[in-house]
């Protein structure tokens, strides 16, 4: 028989992770089982590690956000019962003067916020909302919020603070949203009548979104719009102004968040969430599904259903991707430790393992708190990353993982390790027929194409009949740069 060569290259198509197609189907080009991987122009690699940052947490983190006081890039992050800022590698306590607040321990509460006119407002769901000004030196109660009322969410739109899914004297208003009068730039409120939602004197007004049963989860401001992501559906409030303030209409029906945190903003006028059953982009008035026939089946039947509450996105917009972060089966304490990665430019997917953790967050991390060797922990010969680079961009937020498991904040796409223990990246594709079906053909060698240094170990298999079951050979240890094939004898 004559001999042939079988190509198999980015080229044709891009490579990607199918999990949901027979791979008997599938193009050459789509990968199988996909595990720490990335794909990036038209080549398939290992994906980047990543490294703690920013010192020792003072409490296991489970939400973060990048905030700048006067002229310093600070951290706010939230414990189970506390807030702490980060200044440089330095951590403090920054809860309110009254002391702790109730714990979102055993319940469906997190941390959540946003910052109006250099104020940053947020809320654990449980208590009312905290503030913390450019001239204050801790959080404190929102100024002027009315004391009877409680907030899932609160989010910062226009001039505005937008609450939702209330709770107002211990009665449950998950279908309703109240807003405050236009609050004045480094201000966090607009004097006594910041929240009276009867006064004249204020464009404070409350409302009910209840066309579907659905309750309130989020919202997210896309251009001169604020969607409000409800479970089941999404809405649009407009500010219109006058005796109204806020005009609310139904976007999209029978597609809703997942979970609260399970919606992310691109930054080019589109959304990307999770819904309980699939996940879409949308541009405010156009919804798609972006797993169709691709992961699918995978993500759903992967996720711990009884933690889907804590699923999240995340933005990773150094590499135009949007992480889907999880839950599996074997996930300790229930915390998301998977990551789903689509990349929104190549329209290819990947999966990722993660550290135990409910929040991701997007900022500035400095390199010099990072990468420096009075920082460094290994030896020159040992170090994961190259002399004279930086994961840092003073115009571009990179991506911090709060490893609420391990009480640690980690950077991302940096080094070659998950934090100093190595890892497995895995690409297989099964159901490669090299032409014609109807002959029995031998593969005697492979020429892997291959950049980098180290070693890859290769193993090649074969079945006889569609789903019959590969036998693979063993592990062939191809050495980068040295090596220019693999041999091996395997019947398809």
């Amino acid at each position: 028989m004559a001999k042939q060569i079988f190509d198999i290259n980015g080229l044709q198509g891009g490579f990607t992770f199918n999990h949901d197609l027979s791979p008997y189907d599938m193009p050459p080009n789509m990968f199988n089982d996909v595990q720490n991987a990335r794909f990036i122009d038209k080549k398939a690699g290992r994906i980047d590690g990543h490294t703690q940052v920013l010192g020792t947490p003072s409490a296991a983190p489970y939400w973060a956000i990048s905030w700048t006081k006067g002229s310093t890039d600070l951290w706010i992050y939230g414990g189970l019962t506390e807030l702490y800022q980060i200044n440089d590698t330095t951590h403090s306590t920054v809860t309110r003067s009254a002391g702790s607040y109730t714990t979102i321990s055993g319940t469906t509460n997190n941390w959540q916020g946003g910052i109006l006119g250099g104020v940053l407002v947020c809320t654990n769901g449980i208590d009312v909302p905290q503030k913390y000004a450019q001239g204050d030196s801790q959080f404190a109660d929102l100024t002027n919020w009315p004391s009877t009322l409680r907030c899932k969410s609160i989010v910062p739109f226009k001039n505005h603070l937008v609450a939702l899914n209330l709770t107002d004297s211990g009665t449950a208003l998950p279908f309703s949203v109240r807003w405050s009068d236009a609050i004045p730039e480094g201000a966090s409120s607009n004097g006594a009548n910041t929240w009276v939602t009867s006064s004249t004197d204020s464009e404070s007004g409350q409302a009910t979104i209840g066309g579907t049963k659905g309750h309130i989860l989020n919202a997210l401001a896309l251009g001169n719009e604020l969607m409000v992501y409800k479970e089941d559906s999404v809405y649009a409030m407009t500010y219109v102004g006058g005796t109204f303030t806020f005009q609310i209409r139904e976007r999209f029906k029978n597609a809703g968040l997942i979970a609260r945190d399970a919606v992310v903003a691109l930054g080019d006028g589109r959304h990307v969430f999770i819904s309980s059953d699939d996940i879409y982009i949308h541009n405010g008035t156009q919804l798609r599904s972006i797993i169709d026939d691709q992961v699918r089946t995978f993500f759903f039947n992967d996720l711990e259903q009884d933690s889907a509450y804590r699923t999240f996105c995340a933005h990773n917009k150094i590499k135009n991707e949007v992480w889907f972060c999880y839950a599996s089966s074997d996930a300790t304490n229930d915390l998301p430790n998977k990551a789903l990665i689509w990349n929104y430019v190549d329209n290819s997917w990947t999966t990722r393992d993660l550290p135990g953790t409910r929040f991701i967050a997007q900022g500035i991390v400095n390199p010099t708190y990072t990468n420096s060797w009075a920082n460094a922990t290994t030896s020159w010969d040992d170090t994961p990353s190259t002399w004279g680079f930086s994961p840092y961009s003073p115009t571009r937020d990179s991506v911090l993982i709060c490893g609420t498991t391990d009480t640690k904040l980690y950077l991302v796409d940096y080094g070659n390790d998950f934090d100093g223990t190595d890892f497995t990246c895995i690409l297989e594709r099964v159901g490669l027929h090299a032409g014609n079906t109807n002959m029995v053909k031998s593969v005697t060698r492979m020429y892997p194409r291959i950049e980098g240094t180290g070693t890859v170990k290769i193993s090649v298999g074969g079945e006889l009949n569609p789903y019959e079951g590969v036998t693979y050979s063993d592990p062939v240890t191809f050495r980068i740069g040295q090596d220019n094939k693999v041999d091996c004898r395997v019947r398809v």
